[in-house]
């Protein structure tokens, strides 16, 4: 199931306002290695900024993969990137987390990271996992304790913001642990390396030089940059398209002159300022809106589009939470999407939250079988069992057929809501809130991650205390 927002004739529109942009405008960048790498391929110097020409746009733009894939440790899960299958991956870099005893927000710590990477491997609709920022971990190595303590708690694809390229000799050599070669990270790539550019088209030093350090590493690259409309953006939603899609295309342009052929993620994050507080907002229906424009343009240009979606500004995991999440995911979802980021968060992503992460398992679920194409076949238009059971005068709940097709799933079953009759309902009035907090408790208490070797957990440490040395002296 699909429907567009932007006519095709709109999105050519927007697409070829974005390219002025480029052309026009440029970008800005701090990093004398990335102003080389678009000078030497073509783009042109204009003042302190760097335009880009239409024969660069085109060389960028034509060796992009549509599609790529993206593996959990072990060849444990596979995930079809290019496909719209809708992907869920929770909140990347949240300071503060709900307590899940006290119901209270509190500083991020590590043993969280650890708890919440075991919870999201534990559910089925959660499926790329990005870390939590804990407090208690030195901020130079912070990454890195992140990337390992991800792959001690899931098995399942990771995807890993990085601010700079400080890390990332650290970051590939836990990977490469894991996937057991260079080569083999390579061809298996178990994680997904986000950079975030400034808004408005700003690539400083540390992201411009993050992106090329992820593109050399042979790791899908995602160009994330958060443009706030009224604020970094202009007030109108399709002002801000026209900026966000530029500031994407300035990275994913990037990242296949370094190295044509490069898996990258069209990855949108258009937000609002609330103009009565100043407060940046990820809520409905503009992030939803935004997001789905966002898809759209991915899809004109044939990039893998990976906005985030599961968020709204709710404080705590209530109806508005839920609404919010809901619409905003959906609606990319229902336009297109590869993967859509934040399940989890609260608070406009300022907060992560188990409970939460456990309703947006089950709206993932809901996103996922939403869009699943219909399969037209006779034994689903099911003419023959309808005039079997009228002729036969008989019922369809005792027909083969229905137990068939019940035990394939063409009914949804939710993992968490209650379906029951008010009387079974109302011994212990459970609301929907509780359960997901009680459902949490007991997936962190009885789920088993595939483990580590020995070996590799111990060049983990090796690997974590070397990081320690060189960059805390």
């Amino acid at each position: 199931m699909r429907f567009e927002i932007l006519s095709e004739q709109e999105v050519k529109q927007v697409h070829e306002a974005s390219l002025e942009i480029l052309k026009r405008v440029g970008i800005h960048t701090a990093s004398q290695k990335f102003k080389e790498i678009l000078l030497d391929n073509g783009c042109k110097e204009q003042g302190e900024r760097i335009v880009f020409t239409d024969d660069v746009i085109y060389k960028g733009l034509k060796t992009v993969p549509a599609t790529f894939e993206l593996y959990g440790r072990n060849n444990s899960y596979v995930l079809e990137i290019g496909k719209k299958k809708a992907y869920c991956q929770t909140c990347v870099g949240t300071p503060s987390m709900i307590d899940l005893d006290t119901g209270e927000k509190r500083d991020t710590l590590t043993k969280d990271l650890e708890e919440y990477t075991r919870l999201a491997d534990a559910l089925e609709y959660i499926n790329i996992i990005s870390p939590v920022f804990p407090r208690d971990v030195p901020q130079e190595i912070i990454l890195t304790v992140e990337t390992a303590t991800l792959l001690r708690n899931t098995s399942k694809p990771l995807s890993i913001c990085i601010e700079s390229e400080r890390e990332m000799p650290y970051i590939i050599e836990l990977l490469t642990a894991v996937a057991g070669s260079a080569e083999a990270l390579k061809q298996k790539p178990i994680a997904t390396i986000p950079i975030s550019p400034l808004s408005p088209l700003e690539y400083g030093y540390d992201p411009a030089e993050a992106l090329i350090a992820a593109v050399e590493a042979g790791l899908p690259l995602g160009v994330e940059p958060c443009p706030m409309m009224g604020s970094t953006g202009p007030m109108t939603l399709l002002g801000t398209a026209v900026q966000h899609n530029a500031e994407i295309l300035a990275g994913v342009i990037a990242s296949q002159l370094i190295k044509p052929g490069s898996a990258v993620t069209h990855s949108s994050r258009a937000t609002f300022m609330d103009m009565r507080s100043g407060l940046g907002l990820w809520a409905m229906p503009e992030l939803g809106y935004a997001g789905a424009i966002m898809n759209q343009l991915a899809q004109y240009a044939n990039i893998p589009c990976a906005p985030g979606g599961y968020c709204g500004a709710s404080k705590t995991t209530d109806m508005q939470s839920g609404y919010e999440h809901l619409y905003n995911a959906l609606l990319e979802g229902l336009v297109g999407s590869d993967i859509i980021g934040s399940a989890g968060s609260l608070d406009n992503a300022l907060i992560s939250c188990y409970a939460m992460l456990v309703i947006d398992n089950e709206l993932s679920s809901v996103v996922q079988r939403t869009i699943k194409d219909f399969e037209v076949t006779e034994d689903k238009l099911a003419v023959n069992i309808i005039a079997e059971v009228i002729e036969k005068k008989s019922n369809f709940l005792e027909h083969k057929h229905t137990r068939k097709h019940f035990r394939a799933g063409e009914l949804w079953l939710p993992p968490l809501g209650d379906r029951q009759t008010y009387e079974k309902w109302a011994v212990s009035k459970e609301k929907i809130e509780d359960k997901a907090r009680r459902t949490a408790k007991e997936l962190i208490a009885a789920h088993q991650v595939i483990p580590l070797s020995e070996e590799i957990n111990r060049e983990f440490d090796r690997i974590i205390a070397y990081a320690r040395k060189i960059e805390m002296k």
